[in-house]
């Protein structure tokens, strides 16, 4: 390779590299240049400007994910069982031969909307159906099978992002290739139901109880209003403690005397909704009859919760995609807090035992994984501004995802799996 070749895929590779560590903050030509051992001037010998090597950082992920998808010769068809064990194992050695594609991904693409274009072309470039945006706008297309695609990704997702970054404290991987092949049977077969513990009259009574939530009452809390302000102006990276103060109207240093930086900061925020929202499903979950009625519960108070606070999604969304961005001080920090949480809300009770991955605490492995699923699609139903109907859709056939698994879903054929 000519030197000046070389020294280009170089700089392209430290830029990576610059993701191996947790962070809060964007990377910097400086940080690049330091790690390459050049001067900050010579990266203009190769690249025009930042925004030019972050496009080229995307090419060569696309190139290098695109190659991964390419591998899958049954994608057209990815959703037998074998189809589904193979892309879960493809996509975990992917992680494991890039791991810093996995964490730039993972950081960046809450905010950078070409990187999840980009990737929705790959698979849609292999024959891997991705829902476009419009789907779900129009009510003729309210069909589970029009829901498995983010369903998976989605699972995946939860599951990589545990395997990936350092929580022993609060969820501990015993055997990694085993939880490889619980995570393809999860996706698969769900909780092993072979149809729907709940009958539809069911459901509706249950709704009925998940309905009645509290008053919002956001106005009053100044510091979650500038959070708020900030994430919608601002990529996650790019909110720092002197934005905070602009947004509270407040001195840079009073910040201090409220929190000891930003992460805790947003930590704070996190674990004011998570106490609300906990003690509203505490209450909602009290009707269930059984661990069924429990999940299903869960997963509506959870889905009329954001859909009532749309912005509180923001936060959380935030936190599920953003663990890679914090550093292991403060992500211990924050396991520490939810495992203290967890256990003071008795959430064990919700976890069935056919959740049995071979793990430390199954229980908040399985909140934690519902949870995100609501999150994810409330997301979704938020950003693309789905009508009100679609959130009844999303509740039903998620919760029969979760029980069943992706195989319940009828095909073309009108066949199931």
């Amino acid at each position: 390779m000519p030197r000046q070749e070389n020294t280009k895929e170089k700089i392209l590779e430290c830029a990576f590299g610059l993701f191996k560590q947790p962070r809060m903050a964007e990377i910097s030509l400086s940080e690049i240049a330091a790690q390459a051992g050049i001067s900050k001037t010579a990266i203009f010998r190769h690249y025009k400007n930042k925004e030019d090597l972050m496009e080229k950082m995307r090419e060569k992920f696309f190139e290098a994910f695109a190659l991964m998808i390419s591998q899958l010769d049954d994608s057209r068809k990815p959703y037998n069982q074998k189809g589904v064990e193979k892309a879960v194992r493809c996509i975990f050695d992917f992680c494991d031969r890039y791991p810093n594609y996995l964490s730039y991904f993972l950081q960046e693409s809450y905010s950078d909307e070409i990187l999840n274009e980009g990737v929705n072309l790959v698979f849609l470039d292999n024959g891997i159906n991705i829902v476009h945006k419009d789907v779900f706008r129009d009510k003729n297309n309210y069909l589970p099978q029009n829901m498995v695609p983010s369903f998976f990704q989605q699972t995946l997702l939860v599951f990589l992002i545990l395997a990936y970054s350092s929580r022993e404290l609060l969820i501990k991987i015993n055997d990694i290739e085993q939880y490889k092949v619980k995570v393809s049977e999860l996706i698969y077969s769900g909780l092993g139901k072979k149809k729907s513990p709940l009958s539809e009259t069911r459901k509706k009574e249950l709704d009925k109880i998940c309905q009645a939530l509290p008053e919002s009452d956001e106005k009053s809390n100044r510091f979650f209003n500038a959070f708020v302000e900030l994430i919608q102006k601002n990529k996650s990276s790019r909110i720092t403690v002197e934005k905070i103060a602009a947004a509270l109207g407040m001195a840079k240093s009073s910040i201090y005397s409220f929190f000891a930086n930003k992460n805790d900061y947003l930590i704070n925020m996190l674990f004011q909704e998570m106490e609300r929202l906990s003690s509203i499903l505490k209450e909602k979950m009290s009707a269930a009859a059984n661990l069924d009625e429990a999940l299903y519960i869960m997963i509506r108070t959870q889905a009329n919760y954001f859909a009532q606070r749309p912005q509180v999604i923001m936060l959380h969304g935030y936190f599920n995609v953003q663990m890679g961005a914090l550093s292991a001080k403060d992500l211990a920090e924050l396991d520490k807090r939810t495992l203290e949480f967890f256990n003071k809300r008795s959430f064990d009770k919700v976890a069935p035992k056919a959740f049995d991955f071979p793990v430390s605490n199954n229980a908040a492995l399985f909140v934690k994984w519902v949870s995100t699923l609501t999150v994810g699609f409330m997301l979704m139903g938020t950003r693309y501004d789905f009508p009100a109907e679609w959130l009844d859709f999303y509740v039903s056939t998620v919760y029969e995802m979760i029980e069943c698994g992706i195989k319940y879903i009828k095909t073309e054929d009108g066949e199931k799996e």
